[in-house]
Order: structure tokens, then sequence, then C-alpha cells
């Protein structure tokens, strides 16, 4: 829900959700940031909220805590409201004028984040290579900037390798954030993912973000950010608009991109989405991309064509089984400035995913997966995969996890068998034992190969830390034997 700690939410508060002015149930705060904040159903746990629903929170005071009583549900009819509690006007003493002035550090800022650091050495290759490398990330958010309401935030990694000691760096974003709880406005200044436009990746730019009860409308403007490491020759700058509907059944998404590279029209299209809740257990999704070809710029596509598109359905027929199925396309040539090197291949991608997982009351689950993909030239990649689950198992309660996997492709053929067993040993200590078998087979050999990879994991709680995790994992194969170790931590403030 959008109230987070700015307006005096915290973790415990009880939540009302109502519709109409007709109560759904009651909910109970898990998670609170500076604007936003997670809450689970109590009661009833099964709750069917869905967007737009109305909330009122019953916020903790420092003095007292108001208890709410509610009463018994009656699976028969509606949630009947809480019993109101009023206080006795007989105790109330008159003040006189209070004298106190406003605290210098009312609006100081405050900080939260997590930082987690990594060293690996990876070796046994009979050529002598011995590689080790060392990385650190985190991300750092700052609550009111010295001005209340204005949010900053940080994300990067660096890292740093044995071979050439040098240390690289990735900033992810480094973003300013300004947004009063009592204005439909916000706004987004800096390296930004913008979350109403994902398919714009990161960018060097600002954003505008207008919100109602039933509408969001969005506008941005940058340079792309080359985050991923690899060196681009010319920077593309991109602008965006999108509205957003909101209705009781789902959402429904319009927008329009334009990218310029060198002060030409690169590639401007149009984004389709929407979000459908069907028959109380069934969700739908699907967004594409619609090329315009306005200047009859692209030799390969025509004036409007799609050229991606991604669609999904959850569908849970019961309690104990969840199903989902996705499905998406993407043409391989996406630019109207064709070239030889985006001319590479015309034809499309496709890509066809499902999952369906079994789950009973005494922890035990099973899943199912399929994959099929294929590039619309008779290369094709199949998975198929089996996974079981189970925690308390037998008297020493250990947690189990199996599973085999088949994979053909155009290139190889091959499976994998793997299982693990987890335990906690001491109060602050878990350890993971974990054993795998990879057997493949490249196309036009006679026999297939065979790779082992068992792997030992040490997990602590060590004081001023989330974690501390100990890796060693071999790898075995043609009667050598390679070893990676790892060491991580982590702390979350």
């Amino acid at each position: 829900m959008d109230l987070g700690k700015k307006a005096g939410v915290q973790i415990g508060d009880s939540v009302r959700v109502e519709r109409a002015g007709v109560l759904l149930g009651i909910a109970v705060i898990t998670q609170a940031s500076g604007s936003s904040s997670a809450i689970i159903a109590v009661n009833p746990e099964d709750m069917g909220w869905q967007t737009g629903d109305a909330v009122v929170v019953d916020v903790k005071t420092t003095k007292t805590v108001v208890e709410v009583i509610v009463p018994a549900v009656d699976s028969t009819g509606l949630i009947k409201a809480p019993m109101q509690v009023f206080l006795d006007s007989s105790a109330y003493l008159k003040r006189s004028p209070s004298n106190m002035r406003m605290d210098a550090d009312r609006f100081a800022p405050s900080f939260s984040g997590y930082v987690s650091a990594r060293y690996s050495d990876r070796g046994g290759d009979s050529s002598g290579v011995h590689v080790s490398t060392g990385s650190i990330y985190g991300q750092f958010n700052i609550l009111d900037l010295g001005i209340q309401h204005l949010d900053a935030s940080v994300y990067l990694r660096g890292s740093q390798s044995a071979i050439d000691n040098s240390f690289q760096t990735q900033l992810y974003s480094i973003m300013l954030n300004y947004h009063r709880p009592d204005s439909p406005l916000s706004f987004l200044l800096g390296r930004m993912y913008h979350p109403q436009f994902s398919t714009l990746g990161t960018l060097d730019g600002v954003g505008i973000t207008w919100r109602s009860d039933r509408r969001i409308m969005a506008i941005t403007g940058g340079l792309e950010s080359p985050v991923s490491g690899i060196a681009t020759t010319v920077q593309r700058t991109k602008f965006g608009i999108l509205d957003e509907e909101q209705f009781k059944w789902g959402t429904i998404q319009l927008g329009n991109v334009t990218e310029m590279q060198a002060g030409e029209l690169a590639r401007n299209y149009l984004i389709l989405g929407s979000t459908a809740k069907v028959a109380g257990n069934v969700r739908f999704r699907a967004d594409g991309e619609f090329d315009l070809d306005l200047l009859d710029q692209s030799a390969t596509q025509n004036t409007v064509s799609l050229t991606r598109f991604r669609t999904s359905i959850n569908w849970r027929p019961w309690r104990s089984i969840i199903s989902n199925f996705r499905y998406s396309y993407r043409e391989n040539v996406i630019d109207l400035l064709d070239t030889s090197v985006t001319e590479f291949e015309q034809a499309a991608r496709h890509s066809l995913n499902s999952n369906v997982s079994w789950m009973s009351r005494s922890g035990f689950s099973l899943s199912g997966q399929g994959s099929y993909r294929t590039d619309g030239d008779n290369k094709h990649i199949q998975i198929y995969g089996l996974t079981f689950h189970t925690r308390n198992f037998s008297p020493m309660e250990l947690s189990l996890n199996a599973g085999t996997m088949a994979m053909l492709s155009y290139l190889s053929e091959g499976g994998r068998v793997y299982a693990s067993a987890g335990k906690q040993v001491l109060p602050w200590l878990d350890i993971d034992v974990y054993d795998e078998v990879f057997f493949y087979r490249i196309l036009g050999d006679t026999s297939f190969r065979a790779r082992h990879l068992p792997e030992i994991s040490l997990s602590a709680k060590v004081p001023g830390l989330q974690r501390l995790r100990l890796r060693t994992r071999f790898e075995q194969e043609d009667g050598v034997t390679l070893y990676r170790l790892s060491l991580s931590a982590s702390r979350q403030f």
C-alpha cells in the first residue's frame, strides 16, 4: 500500500481493508519503507483484495496502544466492522500553551540499505590457471535528504581480479526522488530504472509520474546507460510517455517511446499492455511492442509491425496447485537503421515455458517444468524437469531437495540429476550438502560425457552481519578436478 514511515505507520500496525464502505478483513504491516508498506492478511487469510481498495491503519503510539478486537468471522456472511473504542471525555485535562520549538534535526536524514562482499578462488586446472576475484555491492537509501520528502538512493557494484589487478565499478543507479504523500506528483532525477518503463532499461535522465485512484501517467527521457559492461559506440537518447488505466478487474497500459541515435530517428514504437483477474483464480498478463516506421526507413519491416509480445497465465484451481504458462515472441530485427549487423537474421524467436506445482500441508512440494525455444530457423532448445522439496524430513529435521532435468537442442543433448540436504546443526549454524551429475553429448559424438559437481555450504549468523556463508564446490570430469571456494558476508542496516 502507498503509506510508509513518513505517514507514521510501522511494522505491526493493524490495517482494515474496505471496499465501497464494506469491511473485507484485517491485515497487519510486515514491512515499511519511506512511502510504501507490505501487508499480509490475518482475518480472513484468503482476503480477496485488489488495487483501489481503501485501507485504514491503526497506528501504535509511544504512550498507549489501542487494541482492536476483531469479532469471529461468519463464513456465510459479510465481516462485521470491529467495535469502536471511545475515550472518556471526563479524563481530559486542559493543557497550557506549549513552549516547544521545532527541533533542529526534525528533518534530519535517515539511512537504510544493505552491503554484501564476496571473495572467490578458482583453481585445479592442469594448465596452472588460478583465478581469484573479489566483489562488493550494495544499495543505500537516504530519506529526507536535508529537505522533507526528498530521498536519494544509490546501487553500485565493484569487482577486482587478481589477474590484472584492475578494479571495476558499475554504478547501476544514483537517483533523487521527491514525493509528498498528499501530492499526486512524484519526480525522479539521475541514473534510474523507471518502474513504468521497464523496456527502456537504465537511463541518465528525468522522470515525472502522476497518480490518482484510477490512473497513472508517466513521462521520462534521458540517455541510455551502458551498465552491463558492454561498450557501445553511440548511446541513444530515449523519450517515453505512458498512461495506465486501473479498473476493478485489472489494468490497461498505452504508451509511446522514441529513440534517437546520432541525431537521427532510430526507433519509434507503441507499448500496449494489460493485466486481468478472471474468475477469482486466474490471472492474465500481456504486453507488446509495435514498431512504427512512419518515415519508411526500414528495409525489413512494415509501417506497423509487432516486434515483441509476452503473455502469461497464472491459474490456481485449488489451494494446493499452482500453474503458470508463459509465451514470448520477439523479432530479431527491431531497428529502423538497418545495417549488416542488425540484419543478421530476419526470423522470429519464440519461447514457451510452463510450470505446475503441488504443495501439501505437511510441507512437501512437487514441481514440473517444461520449456521450448526456437528462432524460427529449425534451431530449437527443449528442457523438461521434475523437482521435489520437503521440510522437516525424518526425526533429524532435514530439508531435502531433489530433481532431474533433460535438455535437447540443435547443438547437444543431455541431462542432470541433483539432490541436496540441509540441517540447522546449531542455533547459529546451517549446513547444506549438494551433489549433481551432469551428462551431455555434443551432436555428432558417439558417447556421453559425465561431470560430477559436489558442493558443501556453511552458513552462520554472526553478530553485526546478516549472514556469513562459505561455499566449496568441485567439478570432476575426465580425471580432472577443479575447485571453487567462495566466502560472502552481508549486512542490512
